[in-house]
């Protein structure tokens, strides 16, 4: 259980850690989308296809994957909710 929840952690955590680097490593403008921005562009349906995929492990797999969950949905609200404001 506490290493699907490790993982999904991490993942976040150096996704993270890698968009602020492609960002101040090579900066973006209004014009021109940097890497960083691109990469975090790519985070949103990874995030909701981790967490689908959770979802699915943990309805027909085992059970004790709904931390790892939670954790997905958690980010995908985080990560979505600039989009919506």
């Amino acid at each position: 259980m506490f290493k699907r929840t490790a993982l999904s952690i991490s993942y976040y955590v150096l996704t993270i850690t890698v968009f602020y680097l492609l960002n101040d490593a090579y900066p973006s403008g209004p014009c021109n989308p940097g890497p960083g921005i691109l990469f975090f562009l790519l985070l949103l349906p990874l995030s909701v296809i981790l967490l689908f995929r959770n979802i699915y492990v943990t309805k027909k797999v085992e059970k004790d994957n709904l931390l790892a969950t939670l954790i997905h949905a958690v980010a995908c609200v985080v990560l979505f909710s600039p989009l919506i404001q």
